[in-house]
């Protein structure tokens, strides 16, 4: 009801809104084994109160894939860090800081 009916609310039902062959999708895949997920019985709420970003395992974002197995896909992540810092002292050096 949340993906397809926002689709069909939107006009673009027939692009997007449900896992059909042919149509946009984003998906992550969650790794409910985690300790704060149990017990598994009220997804929907277990997932809202307990989901963590560390629980995700898979994201895929019209159909491409930019986490698999917990790992960013063709990210080097001490460059993003690094460009982080740099911009913050930058910034930091700016106000006066």
């Amino acid at each position: 009801m949340a993906t397809l009916g926002g689709a069909e609310a939107l006009g673009l039902e027939t692009q997007t809104g449900s896992l059909t062959p042919g149509k946009r999708a984003d998906l992550i895949v969650l790794n409910a084994g985690w300790m704060n997920f149990a017990p598994r019985w009220d997804w929907p709420s277990q997932l809202v109160f307990g989901g963590q970003p560390r629980m995700v395992r898979d994201v895929l974002v019209g159909g491409e894939a930019l986490k698999r197995n917990g790992e960013l896909v063709g990210v080097d992540v001490a460059q993003a860090v690094a460009d982080a810092e740099e911009a913050s002292r930058a910034l930091q050096e700016r106000l006066g800081r």
